[in-house]
């Protein structure tokens, strides 16, 4: 008998030894590869403790969409999108959980759109769990995901040790290098498509009254979600954002889960059709059917903004807050990173107009050693500013503003790699307002 016990003992010590010195390697190798996850939600640990406005909890849509730094430069609010690719609704109830506890004040905004994510896979867990540090919501959520998925107890392991299974990530190490360190933006998107990409949505976008049912596991784990906030008291707001769907299906069910919320007394604000009140450009303001880039995040982020600010009066701007700083810097750092694709007058959203159309019919062509633009005229507009910007990496320099259709650049270099954008605007009371225009501008033929 003493030499079993022996046995077992050296048996679990051995086991023990072995994790502990798995775990560094974990660490270093269990990252699915995905930048984006790594970001924002391990970057969210980076935050100090009691120190947000709220969290908003999601899948992409919420980082495509939200842009924390221009929610903190233009209004001040502290906002940090706790989400990843594929999270599942199912997750929103442990999450909220997490993030309470190093956020006990914070309120929650939670995305609608994370509803149609039912269909259940290893990766999208993997973009969540892989970047949370180990804790009882972590584990209770790994067998929640687990358990929906029909994994067993090996299964399993890969959510512990990713590392064993997921060939990906070797592969993902060996040609990329090592883990990368967190950028410090605060969940603010940096990924090509997400700056630089645009695609016509407008025959594919998609608003519906039809409602449709929900499965009956995911309505549990609404309704669960919802017990929790009922008993701790707290404050959510859900929110369904813009997209084109492929059919009418996933729309009738985020209607259905938004009856169902508004019935429970929780406030749900359906963006879903609200791209004119947002001045969403359906034809520009997307990089894919389901993902605003930066110039309608910014858009999108500007809305919501005054939406929250509306809803409680009591939020503040702490922009030159000592205790805020290193938000401040983060934007400072964000700053030079979207300069070569923002105009100056993107960030303005009081002297915005999105009524103004962009100019049609541009044009710019090589004339006497320079560069001569031409446009049609913007309906509704007292005058244009014409920008200039020099390579892939230049930021756009307004040129001049002018009330004729035509611009004559006598500096411009036709053979160089230049584009040109013209921008309309309308004087009111003394005030310019800033309309539409072509992100990518032209280059001189």
């Amino acid at each position: 008998m003493k030499k079993k016990k022996t046995i077992v003992l050296r048996v679990a010590a051995f086991w023990a030894l072995f994790a502990l010195l798995l775990y560094p390697v974990t660490r270093v190798f269990a990252h699915y590869p995905d930048y984006r996850s790594y970001q924002t939600i391990g970057g969210f640990y980076e935050e100090a403790d009691d120190s947000l406005d709220a969290v908003y909890l999601g899948s992409s849509n919420c980082y495509a969409f939200w842009n924390a730094l221009v929610a903190w430069h233009n209004h001040g609010l502290a906002v940090y999108p706790y989400a990843s690719p594929d999270q599942p609704f199912y997750a929103t109830e442990y999450l909220i959980r997490e993030v309470r506890k190093t956020q006990p004040d914070a309120r929650f905004i939670v995305s609608v759109n994370s509803v149609d994510a039912d269909d259940l896979d290893a990766s999208g867990a993997h973009y969540l769990l892989n970047y949370m540090p180990e804790s009882g919501e972590k584990r209770a959520l790994t067998d929640r995901l687990s358990d929906l998925m029909g994994y067993g107890w090996l299964d399993r392991l890969e959510f512990r040790f990713p590392w064993l299974r997921l060939r990906e990530l070797w592969y993902d190490r060996l040609i990329n290098g090592p883990v990368p360190e967190l950028d410090g933006f605060n969940g603010a998107g940096t990924y090509k498509d997400y700056l630089g990409g645009a695609e016509d949505i407008s025959d594919e976008y998609l608003d519906s009254d039809l409602r449709t049912a929900v499965p009956e596991t995911l309505m549990e784990a609404i309704d669960s979600l919802l017990d929790y906030c009922d008993r701790e008291g707290v404050e959510v707001l859900f929110v369904s954002v813009p997209r084109a769907e492929k059919t009418g299906e996933t729309m009738g069910r985020i209607n259905t889960v938004c009856d169902h919320l508004r019935a429970r007394g929780y406030e749900v604000l359906d963006l879903s059709d609200q791209t004119v009140a947002l001045g969403l450009d359906l034809t520009q303001d997307f990089y894919n059917d389901k993902h605003t880039n930066i110039h309608g995040s910014v858009k999108f982020t500007d809305g919501l903004c005054a939406r929250l600010t509306a809803l409680d009066p009591d939020l503040r701007d702490k922009r030159g807050d000592a205790a805020y700083a290193d938000w401040d810097a983060a934007w400072e750092r964000y700053a030079d990173v979207i300069t070569p694709w923002l105009l100056d007058i993107e960030l303005d959203a009081a002297h915005r107009d999105w009524t103004l159309p962009a100019p049609g019919s541009l044009e710019a062509a090589a004339a006497d050693g320079g560069v001569r633009i031409n446009w049609a005229a913007a309906r509704g507009a007292d005058g244009y500013s014409v920008y200039r910007k020099d390579g892939p990496d230049g930021a756009w320099t307004r040129l001049a503003d002018t009330v004729d259709t035509r611009f004559e650049d006598a500096e411009g270099a036709p053979e160089g790699d230049c584009r040109y954008t013209v921008v309309p605007w309308r004087a009111s009371e003394g005030e310019t307002f800033y309309g539409n225009f072509l992100y990518g501008g032209v280059k001189p033929e």
